[in-house]
């Protein structure tokens, strides 16, 4: 017996396909969505969907979230890249010749949490002390504000021009400053610069706090985590070991230009060694044992020679499973008899590895190319390039067999560059990182250690 359908019957149905039809595509959209997401209104960086599993910190409450000390502390090292949201970014305002006063960004921002002086104490109100240029990616300073500002000649004048355009309070000497009130300026031909160790800079900075588009990030500037390296130092982070972490180096690492651990003064951020001692441990639940036989002013042979032995024999008693190694920065500004040629540089670097494999023969290491020092402070231009083709040769001569990797901080620092002045990376505008510039060393390096993912931020 066939039962004839009547027309209505038919409308019916239809209803009931389409419905399914809509549930259907629901589920693919939620499904497509699960890697992928697309662009947050106000965005720059396109209308492609992002690929959610490369952005573990990914915030999704950006619009609503709050700014808290806590909340810093726990972020503060962690690759910022991986979210999008950036805490505490150090930017500088200044007062430029054509009447404008701003400070850039690194990132059109899509919201901005807060804005702060360096310090962290002090926090500015927006519309009052500052406006948002969200198009040009920069805080824009109205007359009337409290924001203290830098004249640009201190930045681009002439030595006479930067003497009178000198924050007042800050004074001028032909010799060495101290890091208090006194300042330099040095010219190696190609024009002048300020250098100091004093507040000159520092005191001005603006501490922003800001959620951006993820699309506007660079592509091939950061360090990109490698499951098959590191292998033997990540065994034992995730089988929850303790481990010692030893770090070689110059100034940088031994923290010049940190609040916290040379300048001693607020908000006392840690150095970039500290910091990634810190880190692993909140990250990975261990204790981290830090032995930094870094020494200001020295060169990549020092701990090879009587004068730095003490510093490696306390490197190798340490008996580390991962070896920070960071050389460069003065050995690119050695003349003459000084100078360290690409290859002498290579040989100081396997030098160092060889003598701590002596001990710790399973030890993993992270090689660091020099983020850069003022372009005027240059000597050698390119030179950093060339020690970073020796720092990859010697991972390719080691067979890659996963214990070495490099980081390169000289491509961080310049493309920082194109978006500000040199003196917004570094507080005494000559060679040393701030404290932005320390957090971005250790989330660097840590982000070719962790990948964040699966772990508890």
């Amino acid at each position: 017996h066939i039962q004839k359908r009547k027309k209505g019957d038919y409308s019916s149905m239809k209803k009931m396909f389409r419905i399914f039809a809509l549930l259907f595509a629901f589920v693919l959209a939620g499904a497509a969505l699960t890697g992928c997401r697309q662009r947050q209104e106000g965005g720059s960086g396109g209308n492609e969907p992002i690929d959610m599993n490369d952005f573990p910190l990914y915030n999704e409450e950006y619009a609503a979230m709050d700014y808290t000390q806590e909340e810093y502390e726990q972020k503060m090292s962690q690759p910022y890249w991986l979210g999008n949201v950036i805490y505490n970014e150090l930017a500088l305002p200044i007062a430029y010749e054509d009447g404008q006063a701003y400070a850039n960004l690194l990132y059109k921002p899509l919201r901005v949490v807060s804005v702060m002086d360096q310090t962290l104490k002090t926090t500015y109100t927006e519309g009052v002390d500052y406006t948002i240029d969200a198009e040009n990616g920069r805080l824009l300073i109205p007359e009337g504000s409290s924001i203290p500002l830098l004249n640009e000649k201190v930045i681009t004048g002439t030595a006479e021009e930067m003497q009178a355009a000198a924050p007042e309070g800050f004074e001028y000497t032909g010799g060495m400053p101290d890091n208090h009130t006194l300042y330099t300026i040095w010219d190696l031909g190609v024009g002048p610069m300020v250098y100091t160790e004093s507040s000159l800079f520092y005191g001005r900075y603006l501490s922003v706090t800001y959620a951006y588009d993820v699309r506007d990030l660079p592509e091939n500037v950061f360090a990109e985590y490698d499951v098959t390296v590191l292998t033997g130092l990540r065994a034992k982070l995730q089988a929850k070991e303790d481990i010692s972490l030893v770090v070689l180096g110059d100034s940088i690492s031994a923290g010049s230009s940190s609040t916290g651990d040379n300048l001693h003064v607020e908000p006392n951020t840690p150095c970039y060694a500290n910091q990634l001692a810190a880190e692993i441990e909140r990250v990975y639940g261990v204790n981290v044992t830090l032995t930094n036989s870094a020494q200001g002013g020295t060169k990549s042979e020092w701990p090879l020679t009587g004068e730095g032995m003490g510093a490696m024999n306390n490197a190798k008693a340490a008996i580390p499973d991962l070896c920070v190694i960071a050389y460069g920065m003065n050995d690119a500004s050695g003349t003459g008899a000084d100078e360290v040629t690409p290859p002498a540089y290579r040989r100081n670097i396997e030098n160092l590895i060889a003598e701590i494999k002596t001990v710790s023969p399973d030890c993993n290491f992270i090689l660091v190319n020099s983020f850069p020092c003022n372009p005027r402070y240059e000597r050698f231009p390119g030179r950093f390039d060339e020690y970073l083709n020796m720092l990859n040769q010697i991972v390719e001569d080691s067979g890659n067999n996963g214990t070495i990797i490099t980081v390169d901080m000289q491509r961080v620092g310049k493309y920082f560059m194109e978006r500000k002045q040199y003196c917004e990376i570094s507080s005494s505008n000559i060679n040393h990182p701030n404290d932005f510039m320390h957090r971005v060393y250790a989330m660097n390096l840590m982000n070719v250690i962790s990948d964040y993912s699966g772990l508890a931020q």
